[in-house]
């Protein structure tokens, strides 16, 4: 008995350790979905028919690139703070109870955009180019729960995308898009016992978007878009058990499709009303497939703008993702079911539903051409039950800013450009 619960102990600690960095910085799951976007996110991340920022048209619905005009260029970013608690009640197998909060510090994240448009060049289109974080965050609990499975562990996960795309104005009313996301991923696994080894290891993925954008009155704007999976595969990333082979670790971003209508009829034009549909394949998503359910989000969004400021509030409701049903695998790796709880609760407690945000910007700030624009948000807390003896909860808040700098764009950014 005690040989067995020294192998399960390892084998939570080395997938414990090796993807808990995912608590931290969701969106959805563990994607940001535009959540820190400069303007969209003030609007909960709203911004497939109708993006206020240039990162928002990059990193969403291509299609909505070809609403942008000039050059404009777009640096921001926010900085996020979460912490996830875990509590484990006897069960004979785990071992000691314990409670545990997560000690990482906050993160920052990358929101970066640069749009040009070719009208001058006689094609109806724009190209966008950006570099944002799509997944990634941290969770440590070494000398938190000490005698126990956590007291030793440690990890960080980081994703980052650079997208390159463009959107083609095909009728005055009909626009299409494309990009391609070449994605880089770093994975530190922080455990470090006698029969674990592991190091910071990187991989590269590809991941394609297409869209759709319908300017369906002179006031209503549909989008859609479809985002394919993103696969990464972390080559020889731990050794477990004192094998002197080191195994890989495959973690992939979800296959997401989007659809979003943006209404601006209200108030002569200075009330915009955005709403997004969001729906994540989980269960086609390597290490999620263990853990995970498929997931559907909404989110709704408004902007008022008053003479130079814009004013925004937004919120998002999302299917809660758990896997209350999980096997007794964890990416290949055999194990019994009460492993696999203990590793949801504490490294993927993706248990919050409700998203509130607020944001504040200003067009021509300090000088004609700079626009400025300013969020706020947090998951609202919430727990749940993994198995029959672990519980965990999380609350997570978020702060950001970005300057956009717009060269020649003759239409003002109230109509996404």
């Amino acid at each position: 008995m005690r040989t067995y619960r020294h192998l399960l102990g390892l084998l939570v600690v080395f997938v414990v350790s090796s993807h808990a960095g995912l608590a931290r910085g969701q969106g959805y799951g563990s994607d940001l979905q535009n959540v820190m976007a400069p303007a969209s996110g003030g609007m909960a991340g709203v911004s497939t028919a109708l993006p206020q920022d240039v990162p928002s048209a990059v990193f969403g619905n291509p299609a909505t690139l070809a609403q942008f005009e000039g050059t404009q260029f777009t640096m921001g970013g926010g900085w996020v703070e979460g912490y996830p608690t875990v509590v484990h009640t006897p069960d004979g197998i785990i071992g000691t109870p314990f409670s545990a909060t997560s000690r990482t510090e906050g993160a920052a994240a990358t929101e970066i955009g640069v749009t040009q448009d070719l009208r001058s060049l006689g094609v109806a289109g724009t190209l966008g180019l950006g570099l944002a974080g799509i997944s990634g965050g941290g969770a440590e609990y070494r000398g938190e729960a000490p005698g126990t499975l956590l007291n030793n562990e440690s990890g960080e996960y980081l994703v980052l995308g650079i997208n390159l795309g463009a959107g083609y104005q095909l009728t005055d009313r009909l626009s299409v898009g494309a990009t391609m996301t070449l994605g880089t991923g770093f994975e530190q696994l922080g455990f470090v016992g006698p029969l674990t080894s592991s190091a910071m290891v990187n991989a590269y993925a590809l991941r394609g978007s297409v869209g759709v954008d319908y300017k369906l009155t002179d006031c209503t704007t549909l989008g859609f878009y479809y985002q394919s999976k993103m696969s990464f595969t972390f080559e020889d990333a731990v050794s477990v058990l004192g094998s002197p082979t080191y195994r890989n670790i495959n973690i992939t971003q979800p296959t997401t499709f989007g659809w979003g209508v943006a209404n601006r009829s209200l108030m002569n034009g200075d009330l915009l009303i955005a709403a997004d549909v969001y729906y994540k394949l989980w269960e086609d998503a390597a290490l999620w497939q263990d853990i995970m359910v498929n997931e559907w989000a909404v989110a709704v969004g408004a902007q008022l703008t008053r003479d130079n400021m814009k004013y925004r509030l937004g919120y998002s409701y999302n299917s809660n993702p758990i896997n209350h049903s999980v096997g007794s695998s964890l990416d290949g790796i055999g194990t019994i079911a009460a492993a696999v709880q203990l590793y949801q609760a504490s490294s993927a407690p993706f248990v919050n539903q409700n998203r509130i945000t607020g944001g504040i910007g200003r067009q021509d700030f300090l000088f004609p051409g700079l626009d400025v624009d300013l969020f706020g948000g947090g998951l609202l807390p919430a727990s749940d039950s993994f198995g029959s003896h672990n519980t965990a909860s999380l609350a997570m808040y978020y702060v950001g800013l970005g300057l956009t700098w717009r060269y020649d764009a003759c239409k003002p950014a109230s109509d996404g450009q």
